[in-house]
């Protein structure tokens, strides 16, 4: 019965030092990901020296993030107006209910280059269109080539005046923190 009792003991002993691994794991993620947003793209040595960690094992969780989704890209954060893209504009559509003209619809829409984001809503409109254009005439051009789809009933267009927040990253870290 000692035995049992011992053997118990060490196997509860052993889960819990492996559950306290993964708690740990999940800790450096956390740090990993705060360590990234707050401080722009850094090389992977620098980030392992904040944690206290090796190059390596930054290496291998940031594989491990963007091998299971978490991480989607590592793509730059630009200032569109010096490229050139000096209008931002949402643009909202009412759709045909129909399944095959709104799958026609999204697929045209993803397509044009201008469209940063797309996305279905609740409410009065079905869908609404991110874009970035290069003046008054490209996004004219680009409502008609929408309004003129088979699925969209009718557009809606708001230029954007100003930009007070871009801080995408910011529920990120409260979800982290």
């Amino acid at each position: 019965m000692w035995i049992a009792g011992w053997k118990r003991l060490k196997t509860a002993n052993i889960f819990k030092c492996y559950v306290n691994k993964m708690l740990s794991f999940k800790d450096l993620e956390k740090k990993i990901l705060l360590n990234l947003l707050e401080k722009g793209q850094r090389p992977i040595l620098k980030i392992a020296e904040d944690l206290g960690v090796t190059r390596q094992t930054v290496a291998k969780k940031l594989e491990q993030m963007h091998n299971s989704g978490l991480i989607i890209s590592f793509f730059p954060k630009m200032n569109p107006e010096i490229l050139g893209l000096s209008i931002q504009a949402y643009i909202l559509m009412k759709e045909d209910p129909r399944s095959d003209y709104r799958k026609e619809t999204e697929e045209i829409v993803k397509s044009f280059s201008q469209v940063s984001e797309f996305q279905r809503i609740f409410g009065n409109y079905d869908s609404i269109a991110k874009v970035l254009v290069n003046n008054n005439k490209e996004l004219t051009d680009l409502v008609k080539k929408i309004h003129d789809l088979n699925g969209v009933k009718e557009t809606e267009t708001f230029i954007v005046h100003s930009t007070v927040k871009d801080k995408p990253e910011d529920p990120l870290k409260k979800a982290l923190t």
